[in-house]
């Protein structure tokens, strides 16, 4: 009776947290959404230009200012007593702080350098420099949430992640809407609420600042394979703009953005929901439960599905919503890209089972392979198809690196199972 009794506390106290995981992710979505027309109304086929550029270097950019140590943090946290846990997070902190300066100065050295070369006609400054800072301090807010989701602690969780939602909100109301600074005022927006939330986070994260060179060093050997391995994502999640930009058709780059930044929102579930998952995952993991595994992604599969075959069927008038009628034509982009949540979902599946496992070089392995295909494939689709040729490219490129994990993991079964019985 007292064990049944602890069972139905458990669940219910795992229900309140995941509704306030979702809850948090539903909110700021759902504010996005009615923000969004007023932003449109504001905002050129330029503007968007500018800002999905941009935004396309931040899966190239993240890795290489946190080098994945925040990955490590959820991988060693079941493995390590509480007391060591505050160590590995205050020597996380303090390493991100001094390394994220110092690569953020190489990144925009290069990165000009980089625009210099090919001749990229979207101005550099101070939108590099704005996007490269909002990454920085944006890894102290994912830090903190990680350890709220490692911790249970759903409401502190809730709170940080919908202020920094409403923060960039409001100050995007005052710069964009109210001062008309367009994709300047918007980025600031984003800037300096990442810049708020980031200090809060450390604040309220770190108890001193210190280095254990230990762990930096265990953190390198497991977080270096990872880190890459996220480099790469940018071959396949931005890529495409860059080849997308030397057409010069502001327009339909325009309407190109816009359809990322809408189903953007669809994506917000689906993190919203890995996320929700994520120590389940690895505590399964951690058991070889497979069944519990194939569990955990099946529900995710099943909510995701039938939201996405709405959206597509109502793409249009959605979008006609959502961006003042400035934009709706970018509903036919929408309804390719939707698919891509799911593509995407499944790539991000197979890397965290891998990567739980410990197999964090095979997960850099197969996103070489299915990165150096997305190139080839990107670059075919968009000479022969152009934005519509990309558009498909973000679909098909994430079921590569799937794929591709999917067969690693079955062809590593084997070993996996000889070090379950190993201990």
């Amino acid at each position: 009776m007292y064990n049944a009794i602890a069972v139905i506390k458990n669940n219910i106290s795992r229900i309140k947290n995941l509704s306030f995981y979702l809850s948090a992710a539903l909110i700021s979505g759902v504010i996005g959404v009615f923000f969004n027309p007023f932003l449109a109304k504001n905002l050129s086929h330029f503007d968007y230009s500018i800002i999905g550029y941009y935004a396309s270097f931040g899966s190239l950019f993240t890795p290489l200012l946190n080098f994945s140590l925040i990955s490590y943090y959820v991988r060693s946290y079941y493995k390590i007593n509480e007391e060591k846990r505050q160590i590995t997070l205050d020597t996380i902190i303090t390493t991100l702080l001094l390394w994220g300066l110092i690569s953020s100065s190489v990144i925009l050295i290069l990165f000009y350098v980089y625009c210099q070369l090919i001749g990229v006609e979207i101005p550099f400054m101070p939108f590099a420099l704005m996007s490269v800072a909002q990454l920085f301090f944006n890894n102290f807010l994912l830090l903190y949430q990680v350890n709220c989701r490692m911790q249970s602690r759903a409401k502190s969780y809730f709170k940080i992640t919908l202020t920094s939602s409403l923060i960039a909100i409001l100050l995007s109301i005052v710069l964009v809407i109210i001062f008309k600074l367009g994709a300047m005022g918007r980025m600031s927006a984003l800037l300096i609420a990442s810049a708020s939330i980031g200090f809060f986070s450390i604040k309220n994260t770190i108890h001193k600042f210190r280095i254990d060179f230990s762990i930096v060093k265990e953190a390198l050997s497991f977080a270096w394979p990872v880190s890459v391995a996220y480099i790469i994502q940018y071959f396949l999640f931005g890529i495409d703009i860059s080849f997308l930009e030397k057409l010069n058709d502001t327009t339909n780059m325009g309407l190109y953005v816009v359809a990322i930044s809408i189903t953007g929102y669809l994506s917000i579930l689906y993190t919203a929901l890995s996320q929700t998952f994520e120590p389940d995952l690895y505590k399964a993991v951690a058991d070889y439960n497979y069944k519990k595994i194939v569990k955990i992604i099946s529900l995710i599969l099943s909510i995701l599905i039938p939201i996405i075959v709405i959206f597509m069927s109502l793409s249009k008038p959605i979008l006609s919503l959502l961006t003042y009628n400035r934009y709706t034509d970018a509903y036919h982009f929408s309804q390719i890209l939707s698919l891509g949540v799911l593509t995407t979902y499944l790539m991000v599946a197979i890397e965290g089972i891998l990567n739980a496992f410990g197999f964090t070089k095979i997960t850099l392995l197969n996103k070489i392979v299915g990165s150096i295909l997305a190139i080839i494939l990107y670059k075919y689709l968009i000479d022969n198809y152009q934005f519509y040729g990309a558009t498909w490219g973000r679909v098909l490129a994430p079921f590569l690196v799937f794929f591709t994990g999917a067969i690693s993991f079955f062809l590593l079964k084997n070993r996996i199972k000889k070090e379950r019985n190993a201990k």
